[in-house]
């Protein structure tokens, strides 16, 4: 993928189970957003593969990929989509889920993406989040949610390694939503807040 392409992105950001996947999943049924989901690329991987194989051995125990593979699946999944046409650079905004995670994937990006706006879902009770994800534990084939000391695993790595991230971040570009409500109540707060950033072709 060439280094002048230049990709708009809305990044969402959050603790794991606050509803990202669900919210983008959502907004990508307008017609110029794209939900991109780094834990949804990792998971299509070939599991008997190298690079497979390499993202399972930290998954499986909560912690982060490292920030070169990360990038480097991530690059060469949205070059495929841009060949293949699915992904059009002036007309598609991303919904980045998942990606940067890391201050250090901040600036791996920068050149690659402009941020139109940064959406901070917030849930405080630490509780509501574990139950969350041993619920989609057991509605998909996903077993890096079902054991519960891998879940506050990958929630204290992403107090310790994520939450940074904001900190790299235009501080005028983040929202904050109360993700702790009605998932359409969240989708309300979330749309208030890109209405005035998204352009709107159609």
């Amino acid at each position: 993928m060439a280094s002048s392409v230049n990709y708009k992105a809305i990044l969402l950001f959050g603790y794991p189970g606050c509803g990202k996947g669900t919210q983008g999943e959502v907004l990508a049924g307008m017609p110029n957003l794209l939900h991109l989901a780094m834990g949804d690329i990792f998971r299509a991987l070939d599991k008997k593969s190298d690079i497979g194989t390499e993202f399972l051995s930290y998954s499986t125990k909560g912690l982060l990929v490292p920030d070169e593979l990360t990038v480097r699946v991530w690059k060469q999944h949205v070059e495929k989509l841009t060949a293949d046409g699915t992904l059009q650079p002036d007309y598609h905004v991303l919904l980045l889920d998942g990606i940067p995670r890391t201050p250090s994937q901040v600036e791996h990006l920068r050149a690659l993406v402009e941020v139109l706006r940064v959406i901070h879902l917030g849930i405080d009770d630490q509780v509501v989040l574990v139950n969350r994800l041993k619920g989609r534990a057991l509605k998909s084939d996903r077993p890096d949610d079902a054991d519960e000391r891998v879940i506050r695993k990958r929630i204290e790595v992403y107090e310790a390694e994520t939450m940074p991230v904001l900190d790299a971040l235009d501080r005028d570009l983040i929202t904050n939503i109360n993700a702790d409500q009605p998932p359409l109540a969240v989708l309300r707060d979330i749309a208030e807040a890109l209405v005035p950033v998204v352009p709107t072709k159609i």
